[in-house]
């Protein structure tokens, strides 16, 4: 079994040396004690779930030739949350936003996106299981 560590250092922020040996800062708000020195651990969540999905999709367009023809992409979440503690995700709504030099090649990017959300990305897998409304779509701009 693989072990992760994160080390409390003074009010509420905490440091971690990853898994793949990066520095991790992780804080809160001064209204809760914090000193606003990093991001929430929640809202990390949001991030991961973009960077898993991305990745995901940026290597299958890859595989399938068509990066070259992408001017740019990016992704959008938005979010719902309950208002009683524990405070957690009730919906989320991943956009990806796409801009292609001439046509899109939308059967290949749709066909990417797809593989992310049902075969490979282990963020949205986990998400799925506990957000009781999690959707996606795919804009071209």
């Amino acid at each position: 079994m693989a072990t992760a560590r994160m080390d409390f250092y003074s009010g509420m922020l905490f440091y971690s040396k990853t898994l793949s040996g990066h520095d991790l800062v992780i804080d809160a708000d001064p209204s809760v004690g914090g000193r606003d020195a990093g991001p929430r651990p929640k809202e990390l969540m949001l991030y991961s779930l973009m960077g898993c999905t991305g990745m995901d999709v940026v290597s299958l367009l890859r595989k399938m030739k068509v990066i070259d023809k992408m001017e740019s992409f990016w992704m959008e979440v938005e979010y719902e949350q309950s208002q009683e503690h524990p405070k957690v995700y009730t919906k989320i709504h991943l956009k990806y936003h796409f801009k292609f030099n001439g046509e899109p090649p939308k059967e290949q990017v749709e066909k990417a996106v797809t593989l992310s959300q049902d075969k490979y990305c282990g963020v949205s897998a986990m998400l799925k299981k506990a957000v009781p409304e999690f959707t996606w779509e795919i804009i071209y701009e």
